[in-house]
């Protein structure tokens, strides 16, 4: 079965103990054969739009983004559902979330994700644990990947593999 494109992608590093950060960033968990995926899947034709949220925005280096930079702000007042909307209006191409864990859990919350790229390695983070739990709730692992000791997941949103 083919799926559709996907509307939102997202990616996300996270170390053997679940966390995304590591001294308030990902440069201490993440692995070159990561990164070199990361990089691949940013300059993607299919990505037409990078979204982050504030504090990512504020902890990773963004001035200089293959496709327009967007940054959520809860105090917008808008879902990120909604914000999304408004991002597509404007772009061809999906967006690729690049936001930190608590993006991830609102778009995983809302349904508004797609595809999740989600990266395991060995590194133990210290801050800011995936939720396992609610991942699993909205997604189903579609493909699965060790390189040199790092794990690529692919999860696809459950309803998307239904029809």
């Amino acid at each position: 079965m083919e799926l559709p494109l996907p509307r939102v992608l997202a990616c996300l590093v996270v170390g053997a103990n679940g966390a995304s950060t590591l001294d308030g960033g990902s440069r201490g968990i993440t692995t070159g054969e990561d990164r070199a995926r990361f990089l691949a899947l940013r300059q993607s034709p299919e990505v037409g739009a990078i979204m982050v949220g504030s504090r990512t925005a504020e902890s990773e280096p963004y001035a200089k983004t293959p496709h327009p930079l967007f940054i959520y702000r809860r105090s917008t007042g808008l879902s990120p559902g909604a914000f999304i909307d408004e991002i597509c209006e404007g772009i061809t191409g999906a967006i690729l979330c690049e936001g930190g864990v608590t993006l991830i859990h609102h778009l995983l919350t809302d349904e508004s994700l797609d595809s999740f790229y989600l990266t395991r390695t060995r590194a133990d983070g210290d801050g800011h644990f995936l939720d396992e739990t609610l991942l699993l709730a909205k997604m189903s692992l579609a493909s699965r990947e060790e390189v040199n000791g790092t794990t690529f997941e692919l999860y696809e949103r459950a309803s998307r593999l239904m029809g």
